[in-house]
């Protein structure tokens, strides 16, 4: 095994240069996660072929494309986001990767709705392990003011998935139909499993911090709660990812249904407009705020604050509007600014917490939004696509969506308040 992370835990906070082999290790988690959400987001695209072939509803595709998901990812994480500050975490990583890559190609075999939805459990049981153990290990890799920059990189992943998800079940789908979209989209990941295990070791944990003490459960929550930002974070990170998460399930029938376009062409648009500007815009909000909360920390919060605020009346407008053009490109811009906010309130969740809760921090806040987001979104999108059907058609989904233009901006005034109290709270981290 080719031991890169041991190698790399010499290095002092002091030094924290920049290190080939840390980029190394960075890299390679932010693939994993990138394929952690095409293989959530390649089931969005495929929503019309596989309503029409099961002959379900839209409340039913939310149910699949949401709870179906969220439940068991956000009931498993916790425990196994535990078992990740104590054990390998780079064990827990490939397996799950590797579990989560076979769920997803077994979705392509489902005979009925029921074998459908298990292989959707079996996906968010996997992933639930993912990205809680990679935030830790990237934690423990870069110091403090690095975080934001290093996890907007892995936060990345979330829009470069997207992206992919989008062209591979676009495109695949069109031409060699929606069972062939997952297999594709499954069936790497289990080699790229492989390669994590054989080519990264597990890091020092609190590397960059000298004050590593390994605490029980009850402490590192009573502490958790008493940090006064990272409640309100999780408050209004459910917010924002109701946001993602809702327009990630119901944008592709969106175009399908009020811009008729084909499966490809929704790849294409979809995966452009909504994907790559996701990534630019979550790749800047790292830079960015890394640059900025350097004097001030409040800046963490305040900088993801006014993106999201903005991303609220940008998305409503592509709602509303009858013209094509305007809409691609409200639709991109609104993925811009959603994106923004991805890598800084990552880096919350590890800065504000002590070495030995990140993975348990960073658990908290991706499963209770992902339970919300994506358990709530497409399923409540659905709920009110079918009561709005007979009133409106295929515009329902339009009016639907703009619960999305509402969430963003509560959740960007809850990331205003939690700025109030985040430099005490970095405070009673580092002590």
């Amino acid at each position: 095994m080719v031991d890169v992370t041991s190698q790399m835990s010499v290095q002092t906070a002091a030094t924290a240069k920049p290190s080939a082999r840390r980029y190394y290790v960075l890299g390679l988690l932010t693939i994993i996660y990138a394929l952690n959400f095409l293989d959530r987001t390649i089931f969005n695209v495929l929503i019309e072929p596989i309503k029409k072939e099961f002959q379900l509803s839209d409340t039913m595709m939310g149910l699949l494309a949401g709870f179906g998901f969220a439940l068991f990812y956000s009931l498993l994480g916790i425990p196994i986001a535990r078992v990740a500050d104590r054990l390998n975490r780079r064990n827990i990583v490939a397996a799950a990767f590797a579990f989560w890559s076979a769920m997803t190609a077994l979705c392509g075999a489902a005979s009925s709705v029921t074998s459908l939805a298990l292989a959707r459990i079996g996906v968010g049981i996997g992933e639930s392990a993912g990205s809680p153990a990679s935030q830790s290990i990237v934690a423990d890799l870069f110091a403090k003011n690095e975080r934001p920059r290093a996890l907007g990189i892995y936060a990345v992943g979330t829009y470069l998935g997207v992206f992919l998800g989008y062209f591979v079940g676009g495109y695949v789908n069109q031409h060699y139909g929606w069972r062939m979209a997952f297999y594709v989209a499954g069936l790497p990941g289990i080699l790229l499993a492989v390669v994590l295990w054989l080519t990264i070791s597990e890091p020092k944990r609190g590397a960059m911090q000298e004050n590593f003490v390994p605490e029980p459960l009850r402490p590192t929550l009573r502490f958790l709660a008493s940090q006064r930002s990272f409640i309100i974070v999780l408050i209004g990170f459910c917010l924002t990812t109701y946001t993602n998460y809702a327009t990630a399930a119901w944008i592709p029938p969106f175009l399908a249904r009020v811009h008729h376009l084909s499966s490809a062409e929704i790849g294409t648009y979809a995966g452009t407009f909504k994907g790559l500007a996701g990534m630019a815009g979550t790749l800047l909000g790292g830079f960015v705020v890394a640059q900025i909360s350097r004097r001030d920390d409040r800046w963490k919060l305040w900088a993801p604050a006014i993106t999201s605020g903005l991303a609220g009346p940008v998305f409503a407008l592509c709602m509303l509007t009858q013209d094509f053009a305007l809409m691609v490109a409200t639709l991109a811009l609104t993925s811009f600014l959603v994106g923004f906010h991805l890598g800084p309130i990552f880096a919350i969740a590890q800065t504000v917490a002590k070495p030995s809760m990140r993975a348990l921090a960073s658990a908290l806040i991706a499963l209770t939004a992902t339970c919300f987001g994506q358990g709530l979104g497409p399923l409540a999108v659905g709920v009110v696509n079918d009561a709005l059907k007979g009133a409106y058609g295929a515009d329902a989904v339009r009016y639907s969506l703009l619960s999305a233009a509402v969430t963003t901006t509560l959740g960007a005034l809850l990331f205003v308040w939690a700025a109030r109290s985040i430099r005490d709270d970095i405070g009673r981290a580092a002590a």
